[in-house]
């Protein structure tokens, strides 16, 4: 093909298309927001050093786009910079890179790794969500928060490395990871947000530890493959359907730190066998152990001064039950009290 016949198209920035490969002039410092948004002709683009930061949507929907290389000056990934690049297979982020942009890099699906520097503090919210071919990613020690949907829906991804540097997992950050098999959550980390692992069904084990003083509203939710978890002493209350329909799930350690279990927190965790209420709890919420077939053993200490009527609706096997003789209405079937403050089901 003569030079005449391949397709050119120059730029405002004075660059130009060449048979797909796009050549960013090296007098550019900024590539504006939406600039090649939509292009879906391109497959390689070629920034050079003297760009500083990548605008928002710079090359959203380029799905044709396949490799990119991102030069050592670029310390700004704007919001949805590279989002539904869905034929980009790899990136490296560069060790000048300070923040990723929310949605940065939202529905890559055909990303199957990235690199991401040690000079990176934040990563934005929905940043990775939906990167479906993402199989494993290492969080440097320089990043001090995780926002929200991060990772959400990345179905592929089957680790994860969190450093203790980070101190905030954001809401829905994790959630429908299903290949996800396990987690560590640094002791650095004191809040795990709303829907943070929800539906994360191959998580089979995970470890809280101390410094986590806030678990949010189903942050566990769905975990079907989780057989164990230990919440630690420094958690206050288990919040609203924090872990229901753990179906998988067989034991639970509440710490005598928690005063208040709440609206369906323990749901369908039908895997139950029994549980243990410490004396610290004061409220049992609605439908907090509704539906969990399998409990056969429950201790309610005389701390706990309200539980709702529905609180162990559907556990229709419970055989045993010590607990305060004011709270003898809720269980059905009810054979004799022990002691004046106690009964026991038969």
């Amino acid at each position: 093909m003569s030079t005449s016949n391949k397709r050119q198209r120059k730029n405002e920035h004075g660059g130009f298309v060449d048979n797909s490969v796009f050549t960013i002039p090296n007098f550019v410092t900024s590539i504006k927001e939406g600039e090649f948004a939509g292009r879906t002709d391109l497959k390689k683009i070629v920034i050079p050093n003297s760009v500083i930061n990548i605008g928002a949507r710079a090359f959203e929907g380029c799905i044709g786009l396949v490799s990119v290389v991102i030069p050592d000056s670029i310390t700004y990934i704007g919001g949805s910079a590279f989002s539904h690049c869905s034929r980009l297979t790899s990136i490296v982020i560069p060790g000048s890179v300070l923040c990723i942009g929310n949605q940065a890099f939202y529905g890559c699906t055909g990303l199957t790794s990235i690199v991401i520097p040690d000079s990176v503090k934040s990563i934005g919210e929905q940043a990775f969500r939906e990167c479906s071919g993402l199989a494993s990613i290492v969080i440097p020690d320089s990043v001090i928060s995780i926002g929200d949907g991060a990772f959400d829906g990345c179905i592929g991804l089957t680790s994860i490395v969190i450093p203790d540097s980070v101190t905030s997992i954001g809401d829905w950050a994790f959630y429908g990871c299903s290949g996800l098999t396990s987690i560590v959550i640094p002791d650095s980390v004191t809040n795990i947000g709303n829907q943070a692992f929800m539906r994360c069904i191959g998580l089979t084990s995970i470890v809280i530890p101390d410094s986590v003083i806030g678990v949010g509203v189903n942050a566990f939710a769905g975990c079907s493959g989780l057989t164990s978890i230990v919440i630690p002493d420094s958690v206050t209350t288990i919040e609203i359907q924090a872990f229901c329909r753990c179906t998988g799930l067989t034991s639970i350690l509440i710490p005598d730190s928690v005063t208040s279990i709440g609206y369906s927190a323990f749901w369908d965790c039908r895997g139950l066998i029994s549980i243990v209420i410490p004396d610290s709890v004061i409220s049992i919420k609605d439908q907090a152990f509704r539906d969990c077939r399998g409990l056969i053993s429950i201790v309610i200490p005389d701390s706990v001064t309200i539980i709702s009527d529905d609180a162990f609706q559907g556990c229709n096997r419970i055989e045993q039950v010590i607990a305060p003789a004011r709270f003898h209405h809720l269980f059905p079937g009810i054979a004799s009290l022990t002691e004046p403050s106690q009964f026991v089901l038969k």
